[in-house]
């Protein structure tokens, strides 16, 4: 309660009559409550006069100091102070005086000795015409223990982040300036950034300043896109050395969350690393999955891709566009004379001596072993198709020395015209390629156009899809099962579900070819189920091996499918989280959403997913981090000779190194010798399958066709 020394009479207490004053006579009761309310305060409470004395205060400081009431009436504020703290003590008593408020904090002098430090908050009061100090201490030993944990933390964070391979920082837009802050970098802000703190703690201009120029309006878009609809900011952009050109750029990987604060600000809180290796390394993939190792000229995947955009371009200006397929004649002649060697060292020559004949009016590539196909448009294709393909012939058939050998190379050339050939790709190819078997058949080194009346194989694809109707309809198809085997321990985890077709008239019928056939018809949910079906039954009893499944991109379309697969899985004894869907990489083409869709559903059941020949199709990469995506097979276009095939190395070697980074497993595909293994086991390769382990053995126990894989 609020004291007095009434009993003393050495000094004038105005409280009470204070109080009492302050009041009307109606309002009898405040004195208590008043004096109540200061003995409930959470710390010391005193009025102390200019001097320093003791006028009022409250019980809590009697418990703190050990003093009575009469005790304290006798002493100033300096006398519960160690002596050497008297001129800070009086300093402070100075400052609420003349400003009206005043803080310090100190330990006081007790009866029992030394107390743990108090926080002293000061204010002034005047009382008629007489100036106090009023003030509460409080214990700030909480406090100190506060802010020790704090400094704690933040040590802990601070050897965290330093750990972290990245920076991790706050990034504050204030719109009424329109100006960008960095309240908050970890310490890698250099390396990432290449500039300090105090450079960008008010403005962070010089940072923005860095981005390479080509990069600026698609960052500060996405970050006012951020901004304004508080949706993540992820982006990969170069940042510019300072004198340096593109070729020094860093790339940088910045993903952050965006906050408004109160005041309508924005906030960021993100993470950003340097991804230059890893950019590098995709650009090297990409160009080796888009360029012919040997004689550098675009594949056949690049040919694809550059014939639908030239298709789609003519179809809107109007212009022509042809199609020159052209085959060398007799070169496996070469091959088996000479050795895939030197076969190789001549196809790089022709191809040099095809580049400089078709210069830049038209584009040329390798579409793989002894074929070439060049791509034309403009006006008058027609014609000047036909003085090509005339060219073309010429200068293949001019001798060249090879190894001390003179060597003379003829080639056929078959032509395809858009639109009057065909309007789609698959058409002028197949249609290219039909006049090349016409311009062969009239002897070496000549040049034909596709007519109607070649479409003989039109009709063979309609009799096999009548065939192929019928082996499905009465569930005729037969099923191999490749193994898939542990490379580091030879273990086969798995196997590979193949389908295989053998017609009673015609034998075997290459798996690509009715396959193809099927996804073009309609056939290929029937075809996929029946394959799937008794490849599980033959499975399901062996419980440590896992199946994996191929599935088209027609498939995926159907809403039910992964419900499908589950429930067929368990009618067949199989649990499906044994089942691993592998999918080619052509479905990441389209934005289809029905496919996207299915992957979550699939991964709900505990289904893998796997990305089949991967590195031959489109390479985009970013699903790899998009998608749930558990392991990638490697091609056997890259796997075959892998161990004395620098380019196919190289290839391999990325496609592992970039999934082990991505925390995916990697299979290779076809391998059939020793080497090749012993190759792959030393890169850290995962699992392989191929004819070195065993070709797949049909259904009923009779060795399989040995087609591909």
């Amino acid at each position: 309660m609020l004291q007095s020394n009434r009993s003393s009479g050495t000094r004038e207490l105005p409280g009470q009559g204070l109080i009492e004053t302050a009041t009307s006579q109606d309002d009898e009761w405040y004195p208590a409550f008043a004096r109540a309310v200061i003995d409930c305060l959470p710390g010391i409470y005193f009025l102390i006069d200019d001097q320093g004395v003791f006028r009022h205060w409250n019980a809590n400081l009697e418990k703190v100091t050990g003093y009575s009431s009469a005790e304290l009436a006798q002493l100033s504020a300096l006398d519960l102070f160690d002596p050497q703290l008297g001129d800070k003590v009086r300093g402070m008593m100075q400052t609420a005086l003349e400003t009206g408020r005043a803080a310090f904090e100190a330990p006081l002098m007790t009866r029992f000795g030394t107390t743990q430090s108090f926080r002293y908050y000061g204010r002034l009061l005047e009382l008629g015409d007489r100036r106090y100090i009023a003030g509460l201490g409080l214990d700030s030993s909480h406090l100190a223990k506060a802010r020790q944990a704090q400094a704690e933390q933040a040590q802990q964070l601070s050897h965290l982040a330093s750990h972290v391979p990245g920076v991790i920082y706050q990034l504050r837009l204030d719109h009424d300036r329109g100006l960008f802050s960095m309240p908050f970098a970890s310490n890698k802000l250099f390396e990432v950034f290449g500039v300090h703190h105090d450079e960008v703690r008010e403005n962070a201009r010089v940072l923005f300043e860095r981005i390479f120029e080509d990069d600026v309006n698609r960052v500060m878009r996405a970050v006012e896109i951020s901004a304004r609809d508080l949706t993540l900011f992820r982006q990969q952009f170069r940042l510019s050395p300072p004198g340096g050109g593109e070729e020094h750029a860093e790339w940088v990987e910045v993903e952050s969350t965006p906050e408004r604060l109160d005041d309508g600000h924005v906030v960021w809180h993100g993470f950003a690393r340097l991804v230059t290796e890893r950019r590098r390394m995709e650009d090297e993939l990409t160009r080796l999955a888009y360029t012919d190792s040997l004689t550098g000229m675009p594949n056949r995947t690049q040919l694809q891709i550059m014939l639908d955009e030239q298709i789609a371009d003519a179809s809107v200006i109007g212009n022509g566009l042809a199609i020159l397929h052209l085959d060398l004649d007799h070169f496996k002649d070469i091959n088996d004379v000479w050795g895939h060697s030197t076969g190789d060292r001549l196809l790089a020559r022709l191809a040099s001596r095809l580049n400089d004949s078709v210069g830049e009016k038209a584009v040329i590539g390798r579409l793989g072993g002894d074929e070439f196909l060049v791509l034309l448009e403009g006006p008058d294709v027609d014609r000047r198709a036909g003085e090509l393909a005339k060219r073309l012939c010429g200068v293949l058939e001019s001798p060249l020395e090879l190894e001390r050998r003179v060597v003379t190379v003829t080639g056929s050339v078959g032509i395809s015209l858009f639109p009057q050939d065909g309007e789609t790709a698959e058409d002028l190819l197949r249609h290219a390629d039909a006049a090349v078997y016409k311009a062969k058949a009239a002897g070496p080194g000549t040049w034909a156009r596709y007519t109607p009346e070649l479409t003989a194989a039109a009709m063979a694809r309609r009799y096999l899809e009548t065939e192929l109707r019928s082996v499905i309809e009465h569930n005729k198809l037969q099923v191999a099962l490749q193994p898939i085997v542990e490379v580091a321990t030879g273990r086969t985890r798995g196997y590979e579900a193949l389908a295989r077709w053998h017609h009673p008239e015609d034998g075997w019928i290459d798996p690509e070819q009715f396959i193809a056939l099927a996804e073009t018809r309609g056939l290929i949910t029937a075809l996929g189920e029946q394959v799937y079906r008794k490849a599980m039954a033959e499975v399901a009893g062996q419980d440590d091996k896992v199946l994996s499944i191929n599935v088209a991109p027609g498939q995926l379309c159907d809403p039910g499918f992964a419900e499908m697969l589950v429930a067929m899985a368990r009618s067949c004894g199989m649990a499906p989280t044994r089942l691993e869907v592998e999918i080619t990489e052509r479905v990441f083409m389209e934005e289809n959403v029905a496919a996207l869709e299915q992957f979550k559903r699939l991964r709900e059941y505990g289904i893998s997913l796997a990305i089949d020949d991967f590195g031959t199709g489109y390479s985009s990469l970013a699903y790899l981090r998009k998608l749930p995506i558990q392991r990638l097979k490697i091609d056997q276009s890259f796997v075959r000779d892998v161990d004395s095939i620098r380019e196919n190395a190289a290839i391999v070697k990325a496609i592992v190194a970039m999934a082990r980074e991505l925390g995916l497993a990697v299979t290779a595909e076809g391998v059939q010798t020793a080497a090749e293994l012993e190759f792959l086991r030393g890169i850290g390769c995962d699992l392989a399958q191929g004819w070195l382990f065993k070709r797949g053995e049909l259904i009923g126990g009779n060795p399989g066709r040995p087609y591909r894989k």
